[in-house]
C-alpha cells in the first residue's frame, strides 16, 4: 500500500482539503502574503525537525539545483494566487478550478517520458469533467454577498487557473528533484525557496511579521496540513507511476467544498454536487486499475 502513488495522493487531497479551507481564515486574520510567509517558515521547520529526527543525510551534490529552483518558485508564486483567490472570493468556486492542475501536468508529463495508458486517460477526462461542472455551475450571484459578483468570480477563477498553470508545471520538475534528492530533502528545498521569495514580496509590500497570538494555532494547523499534503504527494510521485498521485489529489477539491457548504453556509447547486460525483468516480476508476 505504501507504494501505491493512487494512495499517497489521496492522503494529499485529505490534508489540502482542510488546508485550503483554513487558508482562508489565515489569509483574512493577516493577510495573504504574511500568512502563507508564516505557514511556509512553520513548514520549512517542521520538516528540518523530520529530517534530523529520521536521521536523513542532506544531499549536496548540484546535478539538479534547477529543478529544485524552478519547482520552488512556481510553487511559491503559484500558493499566492490561490490562496488570494480563496481567501477573497468563493472557496466553492476556486478550489474546483485550481484542481484542473492535472490536465496541465499529465500531458507534460509525456514529454519527460510518462507513458499513461488508457485507463488513466479516462479516469482524468472523468476527473476533471467533475472539477469543471463544479467551477461552471457555481452561483453567479448570492444578494447581500460580494464574493459571488460577477467581478470577483472573474477575478477568483483567473487566479486559481494561473495558480493550476504553474502549480501543474512545477510538478513535472518536482518529480525531477525528487529523482535527485528524495521527497522530503525536495519539500525542504520548496519551503526555503518559498520562504525567501515571500519574504521579498513582504519586504517590496512592507508589511509587517507581528501576529496576535490568536493567530499562531491557525498558522500552525495550516502548515502541519499543507506541508503533509505536499510531502504526502512528493511520496507519491517517487513510486513508479507518480503520475497517478497527481491525479488522485485532486480529490482535495471535494472536501474543500463541502467545508465551504457546511461551515461557510457557501450555495453549491445540484449540478456541482454531480460535479462533485464525477470526480469522486474518476479517483475510485483510477485507484481500481492502478
Amino acid at each position: 500500500m505504501v507504494d501505491n502513488a493512487v494512495f499517497w495522493g489521496a492522503c494529499c487531497a485529505i490534508a489540502w482539503g482542510f488546508s485550503d479551507f483554513i487558508a482562508r481564515f489565515a489569509g483574512r486574520s493577516v493577510g495573504v502574503i504574511a500568512a502563507t510567509f508564516a505557514m511556509m517558515t512553520i513548514g520549512t521547520v517542521l520538516v528540518g525537525l523530520t529530517i534530523v529526527i529520521d536521521g536523513q543525510a542532506l544531499n549536496l551534490h548540484l546535478q539538479g539545483i534547477h529543478w529544485l529552483i524552478i519547482m520552488g518558485i512556481g510553487v511559491g508564486l503559484g500558493s499566492i494566487l490561490f490562496y488570494h483567490a480563496v481567501t477573497h472570493g468563493p472557496v466553492a468556486i476556486a478550489a474546483p478550478v485550481v484542481s484542473c492542475y492535472p490536465a496541465i501536468a499529465i500531458p507534460i508529463s509525456i514529454v519527460f517520458g510518462s507513458q499513461p495508458n488508457n485507463i488513466v486517460w479516462v479516469a482524468m477526462a472523468v476527473t476533471l469533467s467533475g472539477v469543471w461542472v463544479v467551477a461552471r455551475m457555481g452561483p453567479k450571484s448570492v444578494e447581500g454577498n460580494t464574493e459571488f459578483s460577477p467581478h470577483v468570480i472573474r477575478r477568483t477563477i483567473l487566479y486559481s487557473l494561473l495558480a493550476a498553470t504553474i502549480w501543474g508545471v512545477s510538478l513535472q520538475f518536482a518529480d525531477l528533484a525528487i529523482e535527485e534528492y528524495g521527497p522530503t530533502q525536495t519539500l525542504l528545498a520548496m519551503r526555503i525557496i518559498g520562504v525567501i521569495i515571500l519574504a521579498i514580496a513582504m519586504f517590496l509590500r512592507k508589511e509587517s511579521f507581528k501576529f496576535s497570538f490568536n493567530v499562531w494555532p491557525i498558522l500552525i494547523i495550516w502548515s502541519l496540513l499543507d506541508t503533509g499534503g505536499h510531502l504526502f504527494l512528493f511520496l507519491g510521485l517517487a513510486t513508479e507511476h507518480g503520475e497517478y498521485a497527481i491525479i488522485a489529489s485532486v480529490g482535495y477539491t471535494i472536501v474543500t467544498v463541502l467545508l465551504a457548504r457546511f461551515i461557510l453556509k457557501e450555495q453549491v447547486s445540484l449540478p456541482q454536487w454531480g460535479g462533485i460525483a464525477l470526480v469522486i468516480s474518476g479517483v475510485a476508476l483510477l485507484n481500481f486499475f492502478n
